[in-house]
């Protein structure tokens, strides 16, 4: 478990879309808040990845606490970001399904709220705002 997380934090601390596939399976399934329906496969995670950086160049997430249960690992985080010119700090957490090390499912879970004034039209790393 603890090699897992290093390699979560470690891709958070400078998230790269290019690397997705360090964590990634290529089959995953990934929810996220705002989003109406899953992203599915590792290039759709990709894209979101890189839509993330895209509109947060300083997004960054640093693990706070983290467990396992059988093949679930739970990552709370801390995010930070500047959105509309002012740095946020924002809490959430991962909820990740593993198998061979790499997460195969993901359900995301933060309050967007914070992000919305860098989201008008629908591109924060929630999903639509």
């Amino acid at each position: 478990m603890q090699e897992f997380v290093d390699r979560w934090a470690a891709f958070w601390s400078s998230p790269d879309p290019a690397r997705v596939d360090e964590l990634g399976a290529p089959g995953i399934v990934l929810r996220y808040p705002g989003l109406p329906e899953p992203l599915r496969g590792i290039e759709a995670w990709r894209e979101r990845v890189a839509a993330i950086v895209g509109r947060f160049p300083d997004v960054r997430l640093a693990v706070t606490a983290y467990a396992m249960v059988d093949d679930l690992c739970f990552v709370s985080w801390r995010g930070t970001a500047t959105v509309a010119g002012q740095s946020i700090a924002w809490e959430g957490i991962d909820r990740m399904r593993l198998y061979g090390g790499l997460v195969v499912e993901s359900l995301v879970a933060f309050d967007t709220a914070g992000l919305r004034p860098a989201a008008p039209d629908g591109v924060s790393p929630a999903g639509r705002g």
